[in-house]
């Protein structure tokens, strides 16, 4: 499954970029009981993805690592806008601006940026604060950050990837 979710992730990646649309609200990430961060590693790459359902495969926020990459982010929770050329994330008071792009994968329009996988923001991520985003008037979450194991396999995978050494 994992395989399979980082090979959709490259899909979306190279999919070409679609016709912005106009912004409607921003959308508020679920807080149910079910909602969770699940995590996904290959021999090139590592994941976190906020799951609304576990159940579902779709995810409206990935943050992912690649090797010669750096980091990117791809948002379904957000709808493009023309004019935004830019999407911030952080964890607790630290944001860090990325380029962002519109683009459309098989399930709609989403928001991809990308940016350096440098050090503060991978600390920032490993802090155990909340992690948030933002796109032009819209805002995803925050959220609650992973389980500390898995903030760090993340990030400590990030480092490593970008050290050019595999996983």
């Amino acid at each position: 499954m994992r395989r399979a979710l980082l090979i959709g992730l490259a899909g979306l990646a190279l999919t070409a970029c679609g016709k912005p649309e106009p912004a409607p609200a921003a959308k508020a990430p679920a807080a149910g009981a079910k909602a969770q961060w699940g995590f996904a590693i290959g021999k090139n790459s590592v994941e976190l993805a906020w799951l609304d359902d576990p159940t579902v495969a779709e995810s409206p926020f990935r943050l992912i690592c690649a090797r010669g990459e750096g980091f990117m982010v791809v948002a379904t929770a957000f709808s493009p806008i023309a004019s935004e050329e830019r999407l911030s994330v952080g964890a607790g008071g630290d944001a860090f601006a990325l380029v962002a792009v519109a683009g459309k994968g098989p399930n709609g329009p989403l928001v991809r940026a990308t940016g350096p996988a440098d050090e503060p923001l991978l600390t920032a991520l490993d802090s155990g604060q909340p992690i948030a985003a933002s796109y032009g008037a819209q805002t995803f979450g925050p959220v609650a950050a992973p389980p500390p194991a898995v903030r760090r396999a993340f990030t400590q995978s990030c480092r490593k990837l970008n050290g050019g050494a595999e996983i």
